[in-house]
């Protein structure tokens, strides 16, 4: 099969996942988990089969190690009292996912902008499916939301408390919020149509993401936006200082205007940001519990022993928190590796800031919002990020 008709297919896969989705809201016999999977086992041997997989550059060889790593997990998984069946599920939403950092290493400019696109078209869908739901809120999606435990109750209202489209509104705010900072690669074109495309990308992306009603997603969007202005502000010379100075008013001017006219609107959002605090607070003890528990604090306890799938099977799960999920998982040793990449890539992009703009903010989203949230094993979203990831190893390192 041609190499190109290979990569074209890995770049459709996430407007592939939101019809997964929107099939299941008509079809129960739909699985978009078990749809979602093959796509991406299939993925998977397409970038095998096109000769994506690369160890050139000392970033491949450490995400090698750590992609290794959670597979060889496994072992001690099991060892310490963890079905197979739970590691297997977390191999398909949290392993699978990074063999897309070879196609984002490997894919030149025009199939990485084909990817984020179709992955901005794949996002705004489901979040345009989101807001026509949340508006019109009829009885047939009401009984599929709750069905799915999407809301607690199978009522309007309820429903409107957060936007959760068909993913929920933790997966959406995730969703959307990978999109906003992927609108980056475009209204940074010189082409004027692309930059026009990128700015209704960050719009949509923005007033979706806020709809959402997630704290880690709003108050990760808000430094994004500052890190939009800083970059540009310093690294773009031939662009006058005044539209940087016209675009921080017209922000200014918006909030301004909320507050005015939607009073409400404004008093709601603002809750939910002067609550994160109160967030940690109510993790703190389960999160202590978790690395307290630890089998091996060392070698971790082995992938997927600390998830959801893991509930019947351990006292201490980390049902909100990323990042200790992945402590309590990976161990030092696992995650120093992924911490070690990190430092590689950021080490790296300070001194050519412009050039990684999207990927970074893709990247520092997914960490933010990896302290309260699980985003990493959120299987629609981890594979951007991935992506991202080898995407800012290849460019850098050009």
């Amino acid at each position: 099969m041609p190499k190109d008709l290979l990569k074209k297919y890995i770049c459709i896969l996430y407007p592939l996942f939101t019809l997964a989705y929107f099939c299941y809201l008509f079809f129960s016999f739909i699985r978009p988990g078990i749809c979602m999977s093959a796509l991406m086992l299939t993925g998977a041997a397409a970038i095998a089969a096109a000769g994506l997989v690369t160890v050139k550059m000392p970033e491949d060889k450490v995400f090698a190690l750590y992609f290794v790593y959670n597979l060889l997990s496994g072992i001690w998984c099991v060892y310490y009292g963890i079905p197979f069946s739970v590691y297997l599920g977390e191999v398909s939403t949290t392993a699978l996912p990074m063999v897309f950092y070879y196609a984002g290493r490997s894919f030149g400019d025009n199939h990485t902008e084909q990817y984020y696109e179709n992955f901005e078209t794949a996002a705004l869908a489901m979040g345009l499916i989101g807001a026509v739901f949340y508006v019109w809120a009829p009885r047939f999606y009401l009984d599929f939301a709750f069905d799915n435990m999407l809301i607690s109750v199978a009522d309007a209202p309820t429903s409107r408390v957060r936007m959760n489209s068909l993913i929920g509104s933790g997966g959406m705010a995730c969703f959307v919020t990978y999109s906003l900072c992927l609108s980056a690669y475009f209204f940074r074109q010189k082409e004027k149509k692309k930059r026009i495309m990128g700015f209704i990308f960050l719009g949509l992306s923005l007033v979706f993401a806020f709809m959402a009603n997630q704290r880690s997603s709003m108050f990760s969007i808000i430094l994004v936006l500052i890190f939009f202005g800083t970059v540009d502000y310093f690294t773009d010379r031939k662009r006058s200082k005044k539209i940087l100075w016209i675009e921080l008013g017209a922000a200014a001017c918006a909030v301004a205007a909320v507050f005015i006219f939607a009073r409400s609107v404004f008093e709601k959002f603002y809750a939910r940001l002067a609550s994160i605090p109160e967030g940690f607070g109510e993790r703190s003890e389960t999160w202590v519990a978790a690395v307290n528990d630890m089998k091996n604090m060392w070698l971790g306890d082995g992938l997927g022993s600390r998830g959801h799938r893991a509930a019947p099977f351990q006292t201490y799960i980390v049902a909100d928190g990323g990042l200790v999920k992945l402590y309590t998982e990976m161990g030092i040793i696992g995650t120093s590796l992924i911490i070690f990449l990190l430092v590689l890539i950021f080490l790296k992009a300070v001194r050519k800031p412009g050039k990684v703009v999207p990927e970074i903010a893709v990247i520092v989203c997914a960490i933010l919002m990896s302290i309260g949230s699980n985003v990493l094993e959120t299987q629609i979203c981890a594979p951007v990020v991935y992506f991202a990831i080898g995407s800012a190893v290849r460019k850098l390192n050009e």
